[in-house]
């Protein structure tokens, strides 16, 4: 039996919950018996809060100085960078736990760097005309991904003994992913919390229980139903590949 372990890092448990089940759905072998999924929650580590305080600093410059985005240096201002340095330190943080959590750790396992963008877009192509800090997130996370790296070579570790880091940053938010398996992709353009409310009838997901969200959400999310993530999220494709190429 070959085993996996695949460790979520996530803005709140429904968020890991959904990032779970997309990942067993989409490696999980026709022979069940034969890959074991052991996926681990990092629920101490979360890149929410330097997420949202890069974007809320190039909002309210913009409203500010009514900056157009050419004129902003998204990638390599001192919010950027300083983005990329936190993000850094809870990815090391987060694998000295996944690392604790398993008995060895090798480069067919993943970790998943996720969070939402909180930020609305008209409709899905719309992914490839953003210009603005929006875009910019995941190319970030990419530099802390890169950074990462580097400190684990120097403290010795080779490539095998590394997992795979996957960055997923969803537009709004990751509810977006069960709005499409459940076709109801004319709630495409709507607010996360309109989107929590159209899925959960409710914006207070602390009060979700699991058996509702498991109705209302993850189980539409199956093998079948990936396909439809796939060909209406942008976001989800790149991910979807890697954990394809990964099975």
């Amino acid at each position: 039996m070959i085993e996996r372990n695949i460790g979520i890092i996530g803005d709140g448990g429904t968020d890991r919950a959904i990032f779970k089940k997309i990942c067993e759905c989409v490696l999980s072998d026709t022979n069940e018996q034969e890959l074991m999924l052991n996926c681990i929650e990092l629920i101490r580590h979360k890149i929410v809060d330097p997420v949202n305080e890069y974007r809320r600093f190039f909002k309210d410059k913009a409203t500010k100085d009514n900056a157009t985005s050419k004129s902003i240096c998204y990638l390599t201002s001192e919010p950027a960078l300083k983005l990329r340095r936190k993000v850094t330190a809870i990815l090391l943080s987060a694998f000295t736990e996944f690392e604790h959590e398993t008995e060895q750790i090798s480069n067919r396992d993943i970790l998943l760097l996720t969070t939402d963008s909180e930020s609305v877009l008209a409709k899905p192509d719309d992914y490839f005309e953003v210009t603005d800090w929006r875009v910019n997130i995941p190319k970030i996370l990419l530099g802390s991904i890169e950074e990462f790296y580097r400190v684990k070579a120097r403290e010795g570790y080779n490539h095998e003994l590394l997992p795979l880091v996957i960055p997923v940053v969803t537009f709004p938010s990751t509810e977006i992913f069960v709005v499409a398996a459940k076709d109801m992709m004319k709630n495409y353009g709507k607010k996360p919390t309109e989107l929590k409310q159209a899925l959960y009838g409710t914006t207070n997901l602390q009060t979700l229980r699991e058996e509702d969200l498991k109705e209302k959400a993850l189980n539409f999310i199956t093998p079948n139903s990936i396909s439809k993530i796939f060909k209406d999220v942008p976001e989800s494709r790149a991910f979807i590949q890697m954990l394809s190429f990964g099975r």
